[in-house]
């Protein structure tokens, strides 16, 4: 498999923001949408069901993810995007009405990403609907001069999310129960005058997805057979994608959705992914969008390089490459 030419993607980035104004508009509302999303792992069916709608001809597999296939026959190429992020499901609900909240999927950072939790908005996805609520601070004043236990760093057991109710019992009527999935509020934010940076959380994943499925619609498919896929469970056991490596065992295969945590505006980086055992993946390379501050809320991006990746996937999903 080739590797990504690092002067290729920033020749098609500058070419993009020279001469196609209004297609990038148009990934750059892909990037938007996608990273607003979420979906906890092994709770994906929301985006699937997204993901479905804005790729026609796309279909689910027996792993759940979202697959479009064209063409049969050799060469295969197969170019894959994670739709999950590692987040949280509710672990118990107290007689006050207060959530308490238990990490699903695994992540290098540990207990840190469970850190960034503290005061933050978040979004519960109930039976009625997603509800918004805040994972409650510490009182300053009761804290304040106090030396036991001050200092120590909040854990996800110190985590309470108040979503406005008054007893376990308005919880309830809110849809909400054991098990429904949790994330960070999802609220996609633009910065950088001239960079184009994007942040949201898991910034990297969406806009990865996103410039796949743009490729997916503006691209025409090579000689062969080309399949483009949103899996499941990446977070978990890369399932999803160890289904897809056995559905297609001689394909060339492209994953997406890494974070590489460099500068913005560089270009995708390729390298080989340490998850080919794990996955039984053979001929696989691994495209990663630079970013800053990875896994935290505010991992950013820039719209630069995920013009540049959506340009490599067209010639890639092409034949072209």
């Amino acid at each position: 498999m080739r590797s990504f030419p690092r002067s290729t993607a920033l020749a098609a980035a500058l070419a993009l923001a020279c001469g196609g104004a209004l297609r990038a508009q148009g990934l750059d509302s892909l990037v938007q949408r996608l990273g607003a999303m979420s979906a906890v792992t092994g709770l994906e069916d929301a985006m699937a069901d997204s993901l479905l709608a804005l790729l026609r001809g796309a279909v689910t597999d027996r792993a759940g993810n979202v697959v479009f296939a064209r063409g049969s026959g050799s060469p295969v190429r197969v170019a894959a995007c994670p739709m999950d992020e590692v987040g949280w499901v509710v672990g118990g609900v107290t007689p006050e009405g207060y959530l308490t909240l238990h990490r699903v999927g695994t992540t290098a950072v540990g207990a840190l990403f469970d850190q960034f939790l503290e005061g933050q908005r978040v979004t519960v996805f109930g039976t009625r609907g997603p509800v918004p609520g805040v994972v409650g601070v510490r009182s300053v004043h009761l804290t304040r001069g106090r030396t036991a236990g001050a200092d120590e760093p909040f854990r996800l057991d110190d985590a309470y999310v108040d979503v406005g109710a008054q007893d376990a019992a308005g919880v309830a009527a809110l849809g909400i129960a054991v098990l429904s999935p949790l994330t960070r509020a999802k609220l996609p934010h633009r910065y950088g005058p001239g960079l184009g940076l994007f942040a949201v959380p898991w910034a990297a994943e969406r806009a990865a997805c996103a410039a796949l499925l743009s490729a997916a619609r503006r691209g025409s498919p090579g000689p062969g057979t080309t399949v483009v896929a949103f899996t499941r469970r990446r977070h978990f056991a890369h399932d999803g994608a160890a289904f897809l490596a056995g559905q297609y065992p001689e394909a060339d295969i492209v994953l997406l959705g890494g974070a590489a945590e460099t500068e913005p505006g560089t270009g995708p980086v390729a390298h080989p992914d340490s998850i080919r055992a794990t996955t039984g993946l053979r001929r696989l390379t691994s495209l990663d969008l630079p970013a800053r501050y990875v896994r935290t809320p505010v991992e950013t991006v820039s719209l630069a390089d995920v013009t540049a990746l959506e340009q490599w996937l067209v010639a890639w999903l092409g034949g072209a490459r």
